[in-house]
């Protein structure tokens, strides 16, 4: 939704550019090639992402059914127990009668017992496969926070599948609002160290913007253009200044339509602007949940 919203924008954006004679053809050609390309890894990271929060319904269904299953089965025991306990007591009435009876009941509460413990045995799998996909965030918290231990106005925090880095706006751009300034570039730096250690982590660049577009940028249309404007050059900056990987990376633009604080402030607009990185670890697989046998 994100491409088809954007692309609009975009190449209206580009198409001027192109018309008004400000870049050639072959760089037209080239930043609407790496366009495409990022519109590609954003949509393949936003389908993992999607098949993950589906995935993680699922758990919670399945963990849901498995308790209440387990809930079933413990009362199955006790009734049968009981009705043991009773037969039992009854025996002389009828030895040969009550002794059958006694043992398939035995048998009925044997395999009762038995999926209990298939049950639990699953449940104890599923739990310690989440404990440790949380372990992982965790650890790449962890991190991810020691690199960034003198670093202040910054926010890490875990929100599956992702850690969150938010990344002080003031500090990252230049007064103009779009460029990398050096401090924005010593703030990168930690985290380009992080993802060339990390190739297997992957990583969207989420750029949010106010309501008032700057009047110095001339040639962006709308917040939806500043902001992917800004997210591409913090990605740049990460692969041309640090050499990080650009298959790791994802620009993303939010706009305006996501604020955290009111507009009708400076210090709301201030809020507003920020750019979150949310990097994705590969995490540990849940295991299929089988049914009764």
């Amino acid at each position: 939704m994100l491409s088809s919203l954007l692309k609009p924008a975009l190449l209206s954006g580009t198409f001027a550019l192109v018309a008004a004679g400000c870049v050639s053809k072959k760089i037209y050609l080239a930043e609407a090639q790496k366009r495409a390309e990022c519109e590609a890894r954003e949509k393949t990271l936003m389908g993992e992402v999607l098949e993950r929060r589906r995935e993680a319904t699922e758990w919670a269904k399945r963990l849901a059914d498995l308790g209440r299953e387990v809930g079933r089965q413990e009362a199955e025991i006790q009734r049968l127990q009981q009705e043991l306990d009773e037969r039992t007591a009854a025996l002389g009435e009828s030895a040969s009668k009550l002794l059958s009876d006694k043992n398939a009941l035995e048998k009925a509460l044997t395999d009762a017992k038995a999926q209990l413990a298939r049950l639990n045995a699953q449940l104890t799998t599923v739990s310690e496969a989440q404990q440790a996909r949380q372990a992982d965030l965790e650890q790449l918290r962890q991190d991810l926070s020691k690199r960034y231990a003198s670093a202040k106005n910054i926010a890490i925090e875990v929100a599956e599948p992702a850690v969150l880095l938010t990344l002080p706006d003031a500090q990252l751009f230049d007064k103009g609002g779009l460029l990398i300034s050096p401090d924005g570039r010593n703030l990168l730096k930690p985290l380009a160290e992080l993802l060339g250690q990390r190739p297997d982590i992957g990583a969207e660049v989420m750029a949010y913007t106010d309501n008032a577009l700057p009047k110095n940028l001339k040639n962006i249309e709308d917040t939806w253009d500043w902001s992917l404007a800004r997210a591409n050059n913090v990605v740049r900056a990460l692969i041309q200044q640090f050499n990080v990987n650009a298959n790791q990376l994802t620009p993303i633009g939010k706009g305006e339509y996501y604020p955290v604080a009111s507009n009708e402030t400076p210090e709301g607009r201030q809020r507003n602007r920020r750019t979150v990185i949310a990097l994705y670890p590969p995490l540990t697989q849940i295991p299929a949940l089988g049914g009764k046998e």
